[in-house]
């Protein structure tokens, strides 16, 4: 089941171009068998999920993208909206009360710009980052990371035996699906999504190109 792990809509991220239909409409065009919105720090109504779902015709689940002391981090399974910058110690321990599932979002967007040596980055070095002793998964294919910062994103994920998903970070149509996460079964909802992501049968790969 190939499913789009990270997509932003106007509904709730104003840094985004397209409309929750727009997107799960794109999604179906383009041959995904799902989307997941993360909005920033505002999570939706599954209510409203179910409707969209029923008239879009494609399986659609919602997540949430907290901005935390230590970065960006998708979280599966918190019902909650969250307002400025969360402390990653507190987002940890409400996503284990939940029994929810965390990944840090595109964790080297940008690093590459400039090079990995003048930034004194090396493998060790990006292993030791905080963030990463507290998340259960990393977006290793990130429709926001250069293709080196994705092979990076992988090798750290690797050494650290984290789960490694794969998402567009989309905020238009023309994006959605540039990166995904297939996994091996099918699911039905949230719950589901939750069992998956936590037993790693899944793998992210490159689907749409741009």
């Amino acid at each position: 089941m190939v499913i789009d792990l990270h997509i932003h809509t106007k509904s709730f991220s104003p840094c985004s171009e397209m409309g929750p239909e727009e997107a799960a409409l794109e999604a179906k065009k383009i041959g995904l068998d799902g989307i997941c919105f993360t909005e920033h720090n505002k999570t939706w109504d599954p209510h409203e999920i179910s409707k969209l779902e029923e008239k879009c015709g494609i399986a659609i689940f919602h997540g949430i993208e907290v901005d935390t002391t230590e970065g960006h981090v998708l979280v599966i399974g918190l019902h909650r909206d969250f307002q400025g910058i969360t402390p990653i110690d507190d987002l940890r321990r409400m996503v284990d009360e939940a029994n929810g599932f965390m990944i840090a979002a595109h964790p080297f967007r940008g690093f590459l710009l400039f090079g990995f040596s003048k930034l004194q980055m090396d493998l060790d070095g990006a292993c030791q980052n905080p963030l990463f002793k507290l998340v259960d998964g990393m977006e290793i294919l990130s429709g926001r990371q250069t293709p080196k910062e994705n092979d990076f994103s992988s090798q750290v994920c690797e050494r650290l035996n984290l789960k490694g998903v794969g998402g567009s970070d989309a905020h238009a149509t023309k994006d959605i699906g540039t990166c995904v996460t297939i996994f091996e079964n099918k699911i039905e909802g949230q719950e589901d999504l939750l069992k998956e992501l936590k037993t790693g049968r899944f793998k992210a790969e490159y689907y749409r190109k741009t």
